[in-house]
């Protein structure tokens, strides 16, 4: 079957899916509003101080707690998806992080997304992904980057409906943080078809330290970031 002949509860199902993953990812930008409302609590907080209106002051302090919890819960949310998805990752020491770096891109990420791919409950159709050489420059603009991110291409995967959305859906379990682009359906169930973009999202804990002088006490130039 054809998207356009799709019921209405399965367009419902199939975007709920890729709300949840897209949640995921999300998330890691959960914890910048919720600082933002701390800050503006706390500008409001001292102007109420300043102003000597006690009412409005106490207002202030009750916002203020309020918007306190949430980042600090914001936070434990988010260092618990750091610890579970994100690998061990710091580029303070640029020659250190980039070994570290090499390590994910060469020996670890593309076994692991590879292996997680196949799913034996659908028929999976895919190349391998595409995940480019870690950079020899330890003074790389990538070590500057709050994110990294991988286009790794596309999937395909074959069976029943709910298989295939289950397929889907399973990425979230993946040990790095995986994002599913719109899937594009054809075929007829049991014999369904889904072919999806995969993109892969590294925070590392901290950016580029100091840049290393190279050979001749001069800085290797900067090339285009990934």
């Amino acid at each position: 079957m054809s998207l356009a002949k799709l019921k209405k509860t399965h367009v419902i199902i199939i975007g709920s899916v890729l709300c949840l993953i897209a949640a995921v990812a999300l998330f890691f930008l959960m914890i910048k509003p919720q600082q933002e409302a701390y800050r503006a609590a706390k500008e409001r907080y001292d102007k109420a101080s300043v102003l000597g209106n006690q009412t409005a002051e106490n207002q202030a302090i009750e916002d203020l707690n309020k918007a306190m919890n949430e980042v600090q819960l914001a936070q434990a949310q988010l260092d618990t998806q750091m610890r579970r998805r994100m690998p061990d990752l710091s580029f303070a020491r640029r020659d250190i992080g980039m070994l570290q770096l090499w390590q994910e891109q060469i020996k670890t990420l593309g076994p692991l997304l590879e292996n997680f791919a196949r799913d034996r409950n659908v028929k999976v159709i895919f190349s391998g992904f595409d995940i480019p050489a870690p950079p020899s420059n330890p003074n790389d603009p990538i070590f500057d980057q709050d994110v990294i991110v991988f286009q790794l291409g596309n999937i395909t995967v074959v069976g029943d409906f709910k298989r295939v959305m289950d397929n889907v859906r399973r990425w979230n379990n993946c040990r790095r943080l995986v994002m599913v682009g719109p899937p594009q359906l054809a075929g007829v169930s049991p014999n369904l078809s889904a072919t999806y973009a995969l993109k892969c999202y590294i925070f590392p804990a901290a950016k580029g330290g100091p840049k290393i002088p190279m050979a001749g006490g001069q800085q290797v130039a900067q090339q285009p970031g990934m």
